[in-house]
């Protein structure tokens, strides 16, 4: 009868997960906080969450806050870590360098205009992340045209018409507000019918 009683009480085996020494992650500028999804990720490795946010955030003091910088972060054995903070992501400078919010939300949909000085200059910056540390500058710039093709960024070879230019993001913030307005209404309708 005891054998019995013990048997039903037999804890089961806990499953321990192992995470990798490496995280990956974007964080916002002077804003790492111990909120999800940061907070948990270096829990579970172990690492002090108050102490790597003071730290984050002392590092990039020099940055306008929110701008989203890729982090990678080595977790020791023994608890530390070592911290690698690279450039803005390229999405971000493309989107910021052609003045807009979101990209193309249709296959033929133009976002945003950058002429290829833009894409050097942001080259040049991209350069300096160890993760492209002897990569040609041509092979960075192939790529980042890629990127502002997959963002509906238009690229030119001659300088952007500063006239032609604020026209074009004046229409272009009427077709955002008219996007983000049928989302909303979308949106609306959708809860209406769930109600």
């Amino acid at each position: 009868m005891a054998s019995k009683a013990a048997a039903r009480v037999r804890k089961k085996e806990v499953v321990k997960v192992i995470h990798s020494a490496l995280l990956r992650t974007n964080i916002k500028a002077q804003m790492a906080s111990a909120a999800p999804p940061l907070g948990p990720q270096l829990g579970q490795r172990g690492i002090n969450v108050a102490n790597f946010c003071k730290e984050f955030n002392k590092e990039t003091g020099h940055i306008k806050p929110g701008v989203p910088l890729p982090t990678r972060i080595h977790v020791k054995p023994d608890r530390s870590y070592e911290l690698e903070i690279c450039t803005p992501t390229s999405s971000w400078l493309l989107k910021q360098a052609a003045g807009i919010r979101r990209g193309k939300q249709n296959t033929d949909e133009i976002a945003g205009m950058l002429s290829v000085k833009h894409i050097y200059e942001i080259a040049l910056v991209k350069q300096k992340d160890k993760a492209l540390v002897g990569v040609p500058l041509q092979d960075i710039c192939r790529n980042l045209v890629k990127q502002c093709f997959t963002l509906g960024i238009q690229v030119q070879n001659e300088d952007l018409d500063p006239e032609v230019l604020a026209k074009f993001l004046d229409e272009r913030r009427e077709t955002v507000a008219a996007q983000l307005q049928a989302l909303a209404d979308k949106k609306a309708a959708k809860m209406l019918r769930t109600a």
